[in-house]
């Protein structure tokens, strides 16, 4: 089983800050998205450690505002409801991620031996949508291909890949509702619309740039 780590800042205080806490069982990257301006956040896939991130926002002085998921596995997913009741927060999330929080086989709980706490989604998004966190904005992505509703957050300068695209690796395709060719398409996208100098915020692993992935990840290499 995976530890948690402690929480992982980028140098930046002049933009976003993003925070960054590994939750087990399956070192999934949970992030705190903040705005030092408003000292406004979102918890953005808050995994196993909704706790951990409440009291870290507490630390630090930030205003929870919402709970981003940037698709609907349940190693992504399993604190969301909890999180959302302790705080009042709003769930946000694709507009096809949005089935998933409520059910034990498409989100991943039943084939991973963890326990679903059923989560509705008070916002549904789609491609281009934007998500206000202080002064500055998240801007949606839809990258499917690892699951249908799988998104990316485009900020200034960083993308929150999710299970899009890890240093060195690329999200899995053989899960049920995973598809290549739709996997593909998203990557192209994803190179298309970021700077190569973006700093890429992933699901699992650690934070890596495009311009690093697109001239070393061995599956960038072959695809693109």
């Amino acid at each position: 089983m995976s530890e948690e780590k402690t929480p992982e800042t980028n140098p930046s205080s002049e933009s976003l800050i993003i925070e960054c806490l590994v939750s087990p069982p399956l070192g999934t990257n949970a992030y705190l998205v903040a705005d030092p301006a408003s000292a406004q956040a979102l918890a953005v896939d808050p995994s196993c450690v909704g706790e951990k991130l409440l009291a870290r926002c507490r630390e630090r002085g930030w205003n929870l505002i919402g709970i981003v998921l940037t698709h609907g596995h349940i190693d992504h997913t399993h604190d969301t409801a909890s999180l959302a009741r302790a705080t009042g927060c709003p769930i946000l999330c694709h507009t096809q991620t949005g089935p998933l929080l409520e059910d034990e086989n498409r989100c991943g709980a039943l084939w991973l031996g963890m326990q679903l706490e059923p989560a509705h989604a008070t916002r549904l998004l789609e491609e281009d949508d934007t998500i206000a966190l202080g002064g500055q904005t998240l801007r949606v992505l839809h990258t499917p291909g690892h699951t249908p509703g799988c998104m990316c957050l485009l900020g200034d300068g960083v993308c929150l890949t999710g299970d899009l695209l890890f240093r060195d690796s690329v999200g899995r395709w053989d899960f049920p509702e995973g598809d290549e060719e739709q996997l593909v398409a998203s990557l192209r996208k994803l190179v298309a619309r970021c700077p190569e100098t973006t700093r890429l915020y992933p699901g699992h692993g650690p934070e890596t740039t495009l311009a690093r992935e697109r001239h070393q990840n061995p599956y960038l290499l072959e695809w693109l």
